[in-house]
């Protein structure tokens, strides 16, 4: 069973994605907090890790970066609701192996999310 490390402010978000996910096979440590990301990879293994771009208190392409300069390979899926030119480059500039744009269809977040993993 994959193990996916959420990473989504938003609790309603959070908790429809969770129950989602869970429904198929995916093993979920959700967070609410950006700056709890570390400490979670520290202290677990996770398959993926699937985070919001615009988090409170943290930044999500800085927390990628954060993850990459420390030496975590996990890969990294971005969900994001901004739409501005370039955005998927400099998403893929921090270290993030993909971008899905909400709003977002579930079953093909879950495709992508099954592919990263394969890869």
């Amino acid at each position: 069973m994959p193990h996916v490390l959420l990473v989504e402010d938003d609790a309603l978000v959070r908790k429809l994605l969770e129950k989602r996910l869970l429904g198929a096979g995916w093993r979920v440590t959700a967070l609410r907090d950006g700056r709890l990301l570390l400490p979670h990879l520290i202290g677990q293994r996770f398959d993926l890790v699937l985070i919001d771009l615009g988090l409170p208190h943290a930044d999500g392409l800085s927390l990628i970066e954060e993850m990459r300069a420390n030496g975590f390979d996990t890969p990294v899926l971005v969900l994001t609701a901004y739409d501005m030119p370039h955005l998927h480059a400099t998403v893929r500039g921090t270290g993030a192996n993909d971008l899905v744009q909400k709003p977002y269809d579930q079953e093909e977040l879950i495709e992508r999310m099954q592919r990263l993993i394969a890869a």
